[in-house]
């Protein structure tokens, strides 16, 4: 998939406090959601409980960071990449905690598959590791 595609202009939504998520399309058996972030918006640490994920940088500079769970209950960073536009990047159930950061000056946008679609997340506290179950919410 390239971009810009006329495609996708109705679901580009900035905000200058947080990065935004839109659903493209949801049924039962997956969402599509185009996540648009300003320059140095970053998503929380984060997994999803029982959905596999597909994310594919369409613009911008993107960092993924993957995390793993110390025996002790912490978090600690197990890698950190930048991710090439155009190039998706997988997530299953049992190793996705991450987090997406716009580590460029100018705007980013991915494109994020869900399957099943997501209905909640675990949000890790990047200091103590603790975390906690939140409701996905539905995108706008």
């Amino acid at each position: 998939y390239t971009f810009p595609s006329h495609d996708l202009l109705p679901y580009l939504r900035w905000n200058q406090k947080h990065y935004t998520r839109t659903c493209v399309v949801r049924n039962g058996r997956f969402e599509l959601l185009v996540i648009c972030y300003e320059s140095g918006q970053r998503t929380s640490i984060h997994d999803y409980d029982s959905t596999s994920a597909w994310v594919q940088p369409l613009m911008g500079d993107v960092m993924e960071e993957r995390f793993q769970a110390d025996p002790d209950g912490g978090i600690r960073l197990k890698q950190a990449s930048r991710l090439t536009t155009g190039v998706p990047t997988a997530l299953s159930r049992d190793s996705s905690i991450h987090r997406f950061t716009n580590a460029g000056v100018e705007r980013a946008i991915t494109l994020n598959l869900y399957a099943p679609p997501m209905s909640q997340w675990r949000v890790y506290d990047e200091h103590t590791g603790e975390s906690r179950v939140r409701e996905a919410g539905p995108p706008r």
